[in-house]
């Protein structure tokens, strides 16, 4: 029984009464209000594509194997400013309110198995996001970009620590 229907007070012995003071809640307002509100109230979640590739790059550098992630243009001019960019090379694409594809640019570990890695990040960075935004990822493509050693990948963006000269070179091993 909804609140715009309640039995009308036995007031009077005439049925044909003209005055029906519980006519205005029966009909028209309550009908009209109850029609122009859902009955329910209506959530949505919407997760941002951002929200997808930050998670999904955090998640594929957590993998052993993987020595960075390939950034474009915009990624290295932030890191040379001293910034960082979180969501360097993902691209990821949020399809409907359930899924999402995501596309991952990795550097690769010399000596590390590409299959092996790509099974690793399959696992981790799907369940991360499905853990995270309850979104499931239905087309994940990894593309390896490069492949090098962890002392390349220092050398090439000049992060070597040799406080004493060369003493420091092989002692991260």
């Amino acid at each position: 029984m909804t609140q715009a229907t309640m039995e009308k007070p036995v007031a009077s012995t005439s049925s044909t009464s003209s005055y029906d003071p519980y006519a205005s809640m029966d009909t028209s307002d309550s009908a009209s209000s109850v029609s122009s509100a859902p009955a329910e109230p209506q959530y949505k979640l919407v997760i941002d594509e951002n929200v997808v590739e930050k998670i999904s790059s955090k998640s594929a550098q957590k993998i052993d194997g993987i020595i960075d992630m390939k950034g474009n243009l915009l990624s290295r001019v932030q890191e040379g400013l001293g910034g960082d960019d979180k969501t360097k090379g993902v691209d990821a694409d949020v399809v409907d309110e359930q899924n999402a594809k995501v596309d991952l640019d990795i550097i690769l570990e010399y000596g590390k198995s590409a299959v092996d890695v790509f099974d690793q990040i399959k696992d981790v960075v799907g369940k991360d996001i499905k853990d995270m935004t309850g979104l499931n990822v239905i087309e994940m493509t990894v593309n390896v970009v490069d492949v090098m050693t962890p002392d390349e990948y220092a050398d090439k963006n000049g992060s070597n620590n040799n406080d004493d000269g060369q003493s420091g070179s092989s002692n991260n091993q």
